[in-house]
């Protein structure tokens, strides 16, 4: 945030020494319109130099003090339009007595007050309308200075905020997730010892991706892959006289990274209410990969009425995954699913866009 804020400034610094530049352009263009060459125009910026002092001045004035002070902070015009006729006035004297010690030659004779009218009011006129162009200029640069400063802070804490929301949802996806395979882990050792200690084992290895890579924001999608495999290859030691087990994957692009335990909600869901060990049953999982896109579709049976009514539904999986989505993939994903109780089946899908 402080590197930004600094590239910010210099940003600023460049932009406000353009201005200058400009401004004393502007003396060397008119030498030269006047038939004047470029050496000439450049060494008579000598009698522009009270002229330029004002300009300088009073952008600096307004841009450093005025405007931040009276306009940004403050919001009171009255004191900001007295501090600018204040801080002309005194420019203005501060710009006659530097012409007078650095050209004396050219003032009349008679002092100052007996120069021509019609001069006076030519000059006073274009002095009036170069320190209006001066207070929008410093206006302009100090309000696209603090918008974008709102912006950068604004950035800031919309990523800050993304950030502690993941976190907040990691922290419910990891202990959702341990409950319900124990709760599975639970229910096997009641009728086989032996296949508990292999899940078990099973579960530790799940458990070391979890503590180990569950806090990096993207992780390979290969072995986010291997977890979710291991997670099946344990949930069918209880299931694998009923379940029917159906899995397709198709990555032709090695380089996708995903969000830790992404898919799990809805691979939990499936045996969740699709994966029975009274009847027969399905779950189809695919995952196809390019480098456009990825997919990742998952299809199940639905258990019946009298099996359904003694499972939880809280949807607090699918509704942690919807917002990951929306918080990783802002505008590059879809996530669609239904229940097809007509034929007894449940459909969920995720596209992710590159």
């Amino acid at each position: 945030m402080k590197q930004t804020k600094l590239s910010f400034y210099w940003i600023d610094a460049a932009i406000i020494v353009a201005i200058f530049t400009i401004i004393l352009f502007i003396p060397m263009l008119i030498a030269v319109a006047i038939g004047n060459s470029w050496l000439q125009a450049f060494f008579s910026l000598k009698y522009a130099t009270p002229f330029l002092f004002t300009l300088v001045g009073g952008f600096l004035i307004n841009y450093y003090y005025l405007i931040p002070r009276y306009s940004l902070q403050e919001k009171s015009p009255k004191k900001y339009i007295l501090g600018c006729i204040i801080s002309f006035l005194l420019l203005g004297l501060g710009s006659i007595q530097l012409g007078c010690y650095i050209f004396p030659d050219l003032i009349p004779p008679e002092g100052l007050f007996h120069i021509p009218k019609e001069i006076n009011l030519a000059f006073s006129l274009l002095n009036l309308l170069m320190n209006i162009l001066v207070i929008i200029t410093a206006f302009s640069v100090r309000y696209s200075q603090r918008n974008r400063l709102l912006e950068l802070q604004h950035a800031e804490q919309e990523k800050d905020r993304a950030q502690n929301e993941l976190q907040r949802l990691k922290g419910q996806l990891n202990p959702h997730f341990l409950f319900n395979t124990l709760n599975n882990i639970s229910s096997l050792a009641a009728f086989d010892p032996d296949a508990t200690q292999e899940s078990i084992s099973r579960l530790s290895d799940m458990l070391r991706y979890v503590l180990n890579d569950s806090s990096a924001t993207l992780v390979p999608l290969k072995k986010d892959m291997e977890f979710m495999q291991n997670y099946m290859d344990l949930m069918q030691i209880r299931y694998e006289d009923t379940l029917q087990l159906k899995v397709n994957t198709q990555v032709s692009d090695e380089g996708w990274t995903i969000p830790p335990m992404l898919f799990i909600s809805l691979l939990e869901n499936a045996y969740k209410y699709g994966a029975s060990s009274l009847h027969p049953c399905t779950i189809q999982l695919d995952l196809q990969a390019d480098s456009e896109k990825l997919t990742f579709t998952i299809e199940n049976t639905m258990l019946t009425p009298q099996e359904m009514a003694s499972k939880t539904r809280g949807g607090l999986g699918l509704q942690n995954l919807q917002k990951r989505l929306e918080l990783v993939y802002p505008e590059k994903h879809s996530m669609k699913y239904h229940e097809d109780k007509e034929n007894n089946q449940f459909y969920a899908q995720i596209e992710i866009r590159k």
